[in-house]
């Protein structure tokens, strides 16, 4: 047998080797590349750049920091800002069109907890119980933070600010009505007592601010109708056991009546300006300016007027001119006062293909440095109860302000997180606001018409009345 002769001889045997381990090494740093190149992730988080921060350079900034972190952290992956401009409606609506394509709906997005339903309802969103009972600052929230983002008993979101609300009042206005600098009223009749007596003092005043109409969409309920009706004789809007929306009850009457009152006597500021989509937050430029009495406000308000937000800027000095109490319930019955709280939430995307990475990101906002950066821009209350007695987060604004919307937290109630609160939610502040606009309006009339419209949208299966 004879064997061909292949030229390998040793020196060229040598060389093919030195060529073979050349060849590798460059198929090894090859392969190398391409795995750092298919490792590398752009991770998109979708916000509303002009509702949930004062100002959009503010969660500019905020978000602008998150990257920062997120990708000195992740070396080689991208955080993606989308940024949506507009009102919350119209970031609900843009939002909603991200989600119809893989391609374009976002890994994370920062919405209001009572959104949180909508998106869940259409199985949009990742569950995040596994990840939030192993993350360490998760047990620091309080259960009812823990459960503002809790849709049929499972997590889908995380509360990354709080709002409360109570009422903000003009002292020189109480003074010029002859009210006391510190008031306190102990029932529904107290304010609406107070208010007329700023009017008649002040004819020019403005004596109420209280939201109300369909502009501002459900995320500003608990400002307006939704603060009134927690503190009512019969707060229920929708009935867990039976599984139906409340439309007619003694609480939705005596909201509807106050609203009704306050219109009729010319109480209200105008409906100009309390059914403007941004009302929530154009009261923080009306107090200082001296003519409205007696602000249904949020907590974000005195933070306005810091230096770091300025809408306008207002001096400690100027800040002692306001006083703040609770809103009272409306016959002064127990508990006495009542508060609506509302959050913003960070959600994650069902279909992300980075849903660790997406996770990471969460983790950053729920960071100390930006639960406080949030609190001063958003501004909002820290989920981290600790923080809200923080100097810094007490630095914001009056300590006095501070402390008691934070407190707040402990007993407010929030409004439920449903993909059908906006049908319901509509048609109460359309009830509202109707009272508003025709003073002279039946309170049956309003709620006939409220129950209307839910039935037609929801089903007569899914209503009820209480006694």
């Amino acid at each position: 047998m004879t064997i061909a002769n292949t030229g390998c001889s040793p020196s060229s045997r040598k060389r093919r080797g030195k060529l073979i381990a050349a060849a590798l090494v460059a198929l090894a740093c090859s392969a190398a590349g391409f795995v750092q190149q298919a490792a590398a992730a752009n991770v998109k988080v979708a916000y509303a750049l002009d509702y949930m921060f004062s100002k959009p350079e503010l969660i500019t900034k905020w978000y602008g920091n998150i990257k920062k972190e997120f990708e000195a952290t992740h070396p080689g992956d991208t955080l993606e800002l989308v940024p949506i401009p507009g009102g919350y409606e119209d970031f609900m609506t843009k939002l909603s069109l991200l989600y119809n394509s893989p391609k374009t709906a976002p890994d994370i997005i920062h919405v209001m907890s009572v959104s949180i339903g909508q998106f869940a309802d259409g199985g949009l969103l990742l569950p995040l119980d596994d990840k939030a009972k192993a993350a360490s600052w998760w047990q620091d929230f309080p259960k009812p933070v823990q459960n503002e983002g809790l849709v049929d008993g499972t997590h889908y979101g995380v509360v990354v600010g709080i709002n409360t609300y109570q009422l903000l009042f003009s002292r020189p206005l109480m003074e010029k009505a002859g009210l006391s600098a510190d008031w306190t009223p102990k029932n529904w009749d107290d304010i609406l007592t107070a208010a007329r007596a700023i009017k008649k003092a002040v004819p020019d005043s403005w004596p109420i601010w209280l939201i109300t109409g369909t502009a501002q969409g459900p995320a500003s309920l608990g400002n307006g109708p939704g603060l009134l009706l927690t503190a009512s004789s019969e707060p229920k809007i929708y009935d867990q056991k039976t599984k139906k929306w409340v439309v007619d009850s003694k609480g939705i009457r005596e909201v509807l009546e106050f609203y009704k009152k306050a219109a009729a006597d010319n109480l209200l500021a105008p409906s100009s300006q309390i059914m403007n989509p941004n009302a929530t937050n154009n009261s923080a430029t009306i107090l200082p300016e001296g003519k409205t009495g007696i602000v249904f406000a949020g907590n974000w308000i005195p933070i306005d007027w810091n230096p770091q937000v300025c809408t306008p800027c207002w001096g400690e000095k100027e800040q002692e001119t306001i006083g703040s109490t609770a809103v009272p319930t409306s016959n002064g019955q127990a508990p006495h006062t009542a508060a609506t709280m509302d959050t913003q939430a960070a959600a994650i995307y069902k279909d992300t293909p980075n849903p660790d990475l997406a996770w990471a990101a969460v983790n950053i906002m729920t960071e100390k440095q930006q639960q406080l950066d949030l609190s001063a821009w958003g501004p909002a209350i820290p989920p981290t109860p600790a923080l809200s007695k923080d100097p810094v987060y007490l630095g914001y604004s009056l300590p006095r302000f501070q402390t008691s919307f934070a407190d707040l937290t402990a007993t407010a109630t929030s409004m439920p997180s449903s993909p059908e609160l906006p049908v319901w939610a509509y048609a109460f502040q359309m009830a509202t606001q109707t009272m508003v606009l025709k003073p002279d309006t039946s309170t049956d009339d309003a709620v006939n018409a409220m129950r209307k419209y839910v039935v037609d949208q929801l089903g007569e299966d899914k209503v009820e009345t209480l006694p």
